[in-house]
């Protein structure tokens, strides 16, 4: 499995955040890299009749695990996997294995051969962006070490947001369960902040992916996609304002390079999103638009899934209005027909894709009628008389487009082609609020007015709970408490040595 030897406590290692994500009902279990089968065993003890089969290259651990497990393989998964029959295992484990592989996409790709329908692989990898990796790396002196996150038999790294792009690529559905966090980072937000703010990173946020050691995920499979299968031309259509965001993602995407036959236009300077929608239906070359935002990250076969889930949507429906991946129903109306005003209907989130760290799975059937639309990706036909107020700027365009789709009798559907938004944003700004009245004035006969961010014309949250912790607004008085602290601190940091030190530097090199 390694490419060198390890001290043979190495071997006995047992990981017991990965223990509890295992589910009592996997009754046949691998562990890819099962040491001297310890893990193995103990799930074994937990849930007796279980058969764990085991894979690892270390002879002498494979000798200890021989007694503890029900199959054990000698493999080197650099070039080879045991021959296990596919569909027949309910749970996958790795545990600290990837990262010392070259080819991880292919080895993820053999495992999900062998999940039943309902199986899961669970994955506990080291996380790259931790602050000792930073450290060194500002200190010029990342050296491999014996053991730990430079450990010399590392030969790929991984960040939250990389490994999830790898697991979306290979079919599998990404969860973030659990973070194994080392702890020792608080004293660095006030030092770090000035360059975080710099580089448009909320220092908060990063303070929870440097304290981040070891990641957990637990991963599923989506339905198989014919990759070989022809996908009719889809153009898509992004607003640029970070092209660092822009190329670690959007332009990253499998299902956007040359060889797939898309168009894709990127537009910089705009003043609006619905500008920018303008000109891409001006422009496109193909039946169906995507306004996509640049931090979006679109995996392999994301275009196949997409354009089969908009056919059926279309057999179902006829004339689509706007598609996209998240959305929100909340009104108890049939589409076309005239908006209820006090209408409560239960509000009910729709859709699944992976928002920033946070898998988003609502559990509802998909393709689905909603009646607002989140603006991470909107897609409407080339042909479509549809515009979104140019007023709203970059915020809340999916509900006015939403809106003015069901006004002219069209149906607005989520589709199911999960995809990754990998946002640098923690907090909405002001710009936010002043779309919120722009929105609640061209649209005064639907009321309650709500989105996937809340009831906009009370601002009360209306998240679940697993969203909420990533987007929830607040009520408005607290939004500007928050800015006066916000803007408090930044003129207490504006006030240090370091800060003054970081103008003179800027000055210097001419950028102020």
């Amino acid at each position: 499995m390694f490419a060198q030897p390890k001290d043979l406590s190495y071997y006995d290692g047992f990981n017991d955040f990965l223990a509890r994500e295992v589910p009592d009902s996997a009754v046949r279990i691998v562990e890819v890299g099962c040491a001297r089968g310890r893990l193995g065993s103990e799930l074994k003890h937990r849930v007796p009749g279980r058969h764990v089969i085991g894979i690892e290259i270390d002879d002498d651990a494979l000798a200890v695990a021989r007694t503890r497990l029900d199959e054990v393989h000698k493999c080197d998964l650099a070039t080879d996997f045991p021959d296990i029959a596919p569909a027949s295992i309910d749970c996958v484990i790795f545990g600290d294995v990837l990262e010392h592989l070259l080819d991880p996409e292919r080895v993820l790709t053999r495992a999900r051969e062998l999940l039943t329908d309902d199986g899961v692989i669970l994955i506990c990898v080291p996380n790259f962006t931790h602050y000792s990796i930073v450290k060194a790396l500002l200190r010029a002196d990342p050296m491999y070490q014996p053991s730990g996150l430079l450990d010399a038999t590392h030969i790929r790294f991984f960040s939250h947001a990389t490994f999830i792009k790898m697991l979306l690529d290979v079919g599998l559905l990404p969860d973030l369960v659990n973070t194994i966090n080392s702890g020792g980072t608080d004293h660095m937000i006030p030092a770090a902040t000035p360059l975080l703010e710099y580089f448009g990173v909320d220092p908060q946020r990063a303070l929870k992916y440097l304290d981040a050691y070891q990641y957990i995920f637990r991963a599923t499979k989506l339905a198989d996609v014919d990759l070989e299968a022809p996908c009719d031309p889809i153009t898509f259509v992004a607003c640029v304002n970070d092209l660092d965001q822009l190329n670690s993602n959007l332009l990253r995407s499998p299902c956007l390079q040359p060889d797939r036959g898309h168009q894709l236009l990127t537009y910089e300077g705009m003043t609006s999103a619905g500008a920018g929608l303008a000109r891409g239906l001006a422009e496109a070359r193909n039946p169906v638009v995507v306004l996509v935002q640049q931090d979006m990250y679109l995996p392999c076969g994301w275009d196949r899934r997409f354009s089969d889930q908009w056919s059926a949507a279309e057999r179902r429906w006829g004339e689509i209005g706007v598609a996209g991946l998240f959305g929100l129903r909340f009104r108890d109306t049939e589409p076309g027909a005239e908006a209820r005003t006090g209408s409560d209907a239960e509000p009910t989130h729709v859709g699944r894709f992976v928002d920033r760290d946070a898998l988003l799975d609502m559990k509802v059937a998909l393709p689905a009628r909603v009646d607002v639309i989140d603006e991470v990706l909107l897609a409407i036909r080339s042909d479509t008389r549809l515009a979104a107020d140019p007023g709203l700027k970059f915020h809340l365009y999916g509900a006015d487009l939403c809106l003015r789709a069901e006004r002219a009798g069209l149906t607005n559907v989520i589709l199911d082609a999960p995809a990754y938004h990998n946002s640098l944003f923690a907090q909405v700004d002001a710009s936010f609020y002043e779309a919120t009245q722009r929105l609640l004035s061209l649209w005064p006969q639907v009321r309650p007015l709500r989105t996937n961010v809340g009831r906009l014309d009370t601002m009360q949250p209306i998240l679940p709970p697993d969203v909420a912790s990533n987007t929830t607004p607040v009520a408005e008085d607290e939004t500007h408490q928050r800015l006066r602290r916000a803007e408090s601190e930044l003129s207490a940091i504006k006030g240090t040595r370091m800060w003054r030190a970081r103008e003179l530097i800027l000055r210097t090199l001419g950028r102020l």
